[in-house]
């Protein structure tokens, strides 16, 4: 497999008044294209703040975060952020005042990617992840909770890191695993990393690798 992102001795903490609380102390992990990642722990352990560095939201106090053997503050977060990765949330963070495929066709403008037929295969990638056309061209506030997760989704396709924090916290049982199958398709036959924080004990048990935190 390939590698694409690495923590390198990453330690990160924080200062509650006069205490000082040490998240993450000399972690290291390597991360490989084709997989999908639970991370998963008690609440305060350290998964989100393990999300906000590997997505350059945060800095670590020492160590490295490498993207493809290249320190990211290096590559430079903003760049980073825009054109290599994309970030899922739970509480799916579009545009309320954009359609479905208005969302998608911004965010390919703001990463810079250029396509002639970008419309159609806006529409051809909400499509494949089960939106009709109409849905497509809705008010997005209009959409079910499973349905504006999938054009979160669509989103973020286009990179090869995708991260995701606690992505079907809002969903039921059903969306929840329609949601995952879909990660674990754009890992293994689309070729992506995937990241995800969950609390979601049968989520982690479908992924390839489960990383718990203490």
């Amino acid at each position: 497999m390939e590698k694409l992102l690495e923590l390198e001795n990453v330690s990160y903490s924080y200062q509650d008044g006069k205490e000082k609380n040490q998240i993450l102390d000399h972690a290291s992990y390597l991360f490989e294209k084709g997989k999908i990642y639970a991370v998963v722990g008690a609440s305060g352990s350290g998964k989100t703040t393990t999300l906000s560095l590997a997505s350059g939201l945060d800095k670590p106090d020492d160590g490295k975060v490498l993207f493809k053997g290249k320190d990211i503050q290096e590559i430079g977060l903003n760049k980073y952020r825009r054109e290599d990765i994309s970030i899922v949330f739970q509480s799916y963070n579009l545009i309320y005042y954009m359609n479905a495929l208005e969302n998608v066709m911004s965010a390919l403008e703001i990463a810079g990617i250029k396509r002639k037929d970008k419309k159609e295969y806006c529409l051809s990638i909400l499509e494949q992840l089960g939106l009709s056309k109409d849905e497509c061209k809705r008010d997005i506030r209009q959409l079910s909770g499973g349905q504006q997760q999938r054009v979160a989704i669509a989103i973020a396709r286009e990179v090869d890191l995708i991260l995701c924090d606690e992505p079907t916290g809002n969903l039921d049982e059903k969306n929840s695993i329609e949601i995952m199958n879909t990660f674990l398709d754009l890992a293994h036959i689309h070729h992506k990393c995937v990241i995800l924080v969950t609390h979601s004990p049968t989520l982690a048990k479908m992924c390839d690798v489960s990383l718990k935190i203490k």
